[in-house]
């Protein structure tokens, strides 16, 4: 991840991220598009807990109204910007796909009426299910082969 002042037209920058989690490849991935020489310190390994074993969600809209409005729409359009560059759907499982919210008994009988508006390969005790992600506004990635993708790319700068 190292460049010679040469390749850039900024000064040469060496940056040492703490952390080999998302975040921190994140981090190391965009500073080494810029051209510093980054490097990461971690303990154990990349994406080796929470960030290579969460559900990998993202959501364009599920923030709106909310604080963190913006930061969720515009991580959700670089998360496709990028798999489009890295070829995420082959690396890193990035897919576009339907959200769906559904209520479960308690009592685990449900009639047929309830269940007429849910799609058929729900099975189990649901009693309604509503939309609430499109093709267009949710996807998924395997958060650690997509951790992992970047920080091979930081590497390669």
């Amino acid at each position: 991840m190292s460049h010679s002042p040469e390749t850039t037209d900024r000064p040469w920058k060496r940056v040492v991220v703490c952390g080999g989690g998302v975040i921190g490849v994140c981090t190391a991935y965009f500073l080494s598009k810029k051209g510093a020489s980054v490097t990461v310190v971690e303990q154990s390994s990349i994406a080796c807990a929470a960030s290579g074993k969460a559900g990998g969600f993202l959501a364009l809209d599920w923030c709106d109204g909310g604080p963190l409005s913006s930061l969720a729409r515009t991580s959700f359009n670089l998360h496709r910007t990028l798999a489009d560059e890295l070829d995420g759907a082959r690396s890193y499982g990035y897919r576009r796909l339907e959200a769906l919210s559904v209520t479960v008994t308690e009592s685990g009988k449900v009639s047929s009426v309830a269940r007429k508006n849910l799609p058929a390969w729900v099975d189990g005790p649901a009693e309604e299910g509503r939309t609430i992600g499109t093709l267009e506004t949710t996807a998924q990635v395997h958060p650690q082969m997509f951790t992992r993708r970047l920080m091979t790319e930081a590497m390669e700068k």
